[in-house]
């Protein structure tokens, strides 16, 4: 990136107290660790300069010079892990965080993340942990010009993808457009460099050699499997073959089903969905975007489009629960900033789906939790409580296990020993609503545009 660019002229802001402690009791919990499905009653956490230090039974002594908080027998469980969203403004990070994710893997990078992702570092503004991919990697024939980084030289893809990792971006983002041989370079560009790759299939090699696929790291959108793999049927034994592929290179499978759930409402319900939509949530100038774009698409749709998106969603819903039947490992992904789906709201609408598919509660938590800090290699720092993680915490009313619908509504929200009380997820809800205006988000894209 630039010494120089558009961002010099803006930076991230919170009107929350940016020196609160992250040392603190937590006493009278139920503790859902997700090491398994066990809930540990009655128990006290401890948590030391923003990290777990000890989670003992409310007898057991601590620092006296902590602060001491009743959790009143509500229920603690990890903060929520959303693996594919797209975060198009700070607000959609403050979002998520509102809403108990603690942390994001935005699935479409440019240069203004890897400066948020500072800003979040350094406590500047309050948001979920944004883990970034770089800049979508796609070909010049099916590539969007304005926000894709096209190509159809595999020598060319193999210096962006070193150019990539050298400018901070975390992991790669390929579409299904690319070509075999550029597909190819990419993921052996990135296995040297030891960084993961994540996305969907390339068609062309899905068509000759579907193996050497086996190094993505994610698998993104069970869309992407009916596409890709049963080539647009229902054909039980293609999606039994994709499970065994998925499962024996242990790719893990992001479904998505909220973003589809999205333009299935949209394409049947019209403009009785956006009535009830938060569309004050998105940034004003991808929300003009999408209204000429996106939304008219499914809003224009016939009745025969619209029966088709019912019919594959309900489809899609199948080939999760199949998946996870068959022994593929899940990780929450929403797809939020795609469509009209918002990061954090959508997070949840996203297990609150993969119930509705059939998945158990413990495996969809898991989804959320465990598996998706090691997706993102992260599994020693993120996605369960015990000693020396993150603390990185909800407090619930309700058991989560019983009811996923407790996880609408946190009564705290903890990151990395920062505690967000009631208040202060309202006030990051209401910051979560002020967006960067039009000229701020023209100028942030030009910077990707003009600089690279």
């Amino acid at each position: 990136m630039a010494l120089w660019s558009f961002q010099t002229f803006e930076s991230g802001t919170t009107s929350l107290n940016r020196a609160h402690s992250n040392s603190f009791v937590l006493r009278h919990v139920n503790v859902l660790t997700m090491r398994d499905a066990n809930i540990l009653e009655n128990q006290t956490i401890v948590v030391q300069n923003g990290k777990i230090t000890n989670i003992a039974p409310d007898a057991a002594t601590f620092p006296d010079d902590l602060q001491v908080i009743d959790g009143d027998g509500q229920y603690v469980m990890p903060g929520l892990i959303d693996l594919h969203v797209h975060i198009l403004d700070r607000s959609y990070a403050k979002s998520a965080l509102a809403a108990g994710v603690t942390t994001v893997r935005n699935m479409g990078g440019f240069p203004y993340h890897l400066k948020w992702q500072k800003e979040l570092e350094s406590r500047k503004w309050f948001g979920a942990r944004l883990i970034t991919s770089s800049p979508i990697m796609n070909s010049v024939a099916q590539g969007d010009p304005l926000s894709h980084f096209m190509v159809d030289n595999p020598m060319v893809a193999r210096k962006a993808v070193r150019d990539f990792i050298r400018e901070g971006y975390d992991f790669i983002k390929v579409y299904e457009g690319l070509n075999a041989a550029v597909y190819q370079a990419i993921l052996d560009e990135a296995n040297k460099l030891g960084v993961a790759v994540a996305g969907h299939p390339s068609y062309a090699l899905m068509a000759s050699s579907p193996e050497l696929h086996a190094s993505l790291r994610t698998f993104e959108h069970t869309e992407e499997i009916y596409d890709g793999f049963l080539h647009q049927k229902h054909d039980l034994e293609g999606a039994l073959a994709a499970a065994r592929f998925l499962s024996e290179y242990t790719i893990t499978l992001v479904p998505t089903l909220a973003v589809n759930r999205e333009l299935t409402r949209l394409s049947n319900e019209k403009q009785g969905y956006l009535a009830e939509v938060d569309l004050n949530g998105m940034n004003p100038f991808v929300r003009t975007i999408y209204e000429q774009t996106s939304f008219k698409r499914w809003l224009n749709a016939s009745s025969e489009l619209a029966q088709y998106n019912l019919k594959t969603d309900a489809y899609f819903h199948e080939l999760t629960r199949l998946m996870h039947e068959q022994g593929v490992e899940l990780g929450l992904g929403s797809d939020a900033g795609a469509l009209t789906g918002l990061p954090g709201p959508a997070s949840v609408d996203e297990l609150l789906l993969m119930a509705e598919a059939g998945i158990d509660h413990f495996s969809i938590l898991q989804a959320a939790t465990t598996q998706a800090a090691k997706v993102l290699f992260l599994d020693n720092q993120l996605g369960q409580l015990a000693p020396h993680y993150q603390a990185d915490m909800l407090v619930l009313k309700e058991n989560p296990l019983i009811s996923l619908t407790t996880l609408r509504q946190p009564e705290m929200v903890i990151q990395q020993g920062r505690i967000f009380d009631r208040s202060d997820l309202k006030t990051l809800s209401k910051e979560a609503h002020e967006h960067s205006g039009w000229l701020l988000s023209i100028l942030r894209h030009l910077d990707y545009l003009v600089f690279g």
